[in-house]
């Protein structure tokens, strides 16, 4: 080990103290999956100035579990990860990846699984492209609690988001949504996990 950075790898959020708000029945919009409750509202934040100017090697690896039911007859969810300048948000102000439709169909209880890999290519002050240059990769699996039928991995190609202000909080929100309208349907997240790599 050189240390040649004087950095390390930390885990800047581990949590929430119980799973977040179940959501998505009998909706077909989006909806937030790290929305808060009573006695929880935790999320993970990257905080301002985390990103340094200056510096093009940083990474922030962000993974979730989310618990989900899907009706009987076909039906499709979609994990959109993305980032808001204040708490709680149940829309993004910026998008770091949208992974594809994974189809759920007959879910009980089953599992998702997804990670995202963000590099910082420079950060900078304010909100014109390209200020805070932030490029993300992602992958994702899936399987029914009973084993029965899983979803292949998939990989997510490399997004670019160009637009936000380094110096500020950005929290880390993250959407569900059903293509269906189902009072069958549910999802919860259960676990996240941020790490800041060096």
């Amino acid at each position: 080990m050189t240390f040649d950075t004087g950095t390390q790898s930390e885990v800047l959020f581990a949590g929430p103290p119980a799973a977040y708000t179940t959501g998505g029945t009998s909706t077909a919009s989006a909806f937030a999956l790290t929305a808060g409750a009573t006695t929880n509202f935790q999320q993970p934040v990257i905080r301002g100035l985390l990103l340094q100017p200056g510096r093009n090697n940083q990474l922030i690896t962000l993974e979730g579990w989310v618990q989900l039911t899907g009706q009987a007859s076909a039906t499709t969810f979609t994990i959109s990860v993305g980032l808001n300048t204040t708490p709680g948000g149940t829309s993004l102000t910026a998008t770091l990846l949208t992974f594809p439709a994974i189809t759920v169909t007959n879910y009980s209880n089953g599992s998702i699984y997804f990670r995202t890999s963000t590099i910082n290519r420079g950060s900078g002050y304010g909100t014109s492209s390209v200020a805070t240059n932030l490029e993300t990769s992602g992958l994702y699996l899936g399987q029914l609690s009973s084993g029965s039928a899983t979803v292949s991995p998939g990989v997510v190609n490399m997004t670019q988001l160009a637009t936000i202000d380094y110096s500020v909080n950005q929290w880390v929100t993250i959407l569900g949504q059903f293509n269906t309208n189902s009072g069958t349907n549910a999802a919860t997240l259960n676990q996240v996990i941020l790490r800041g790599e060096n």
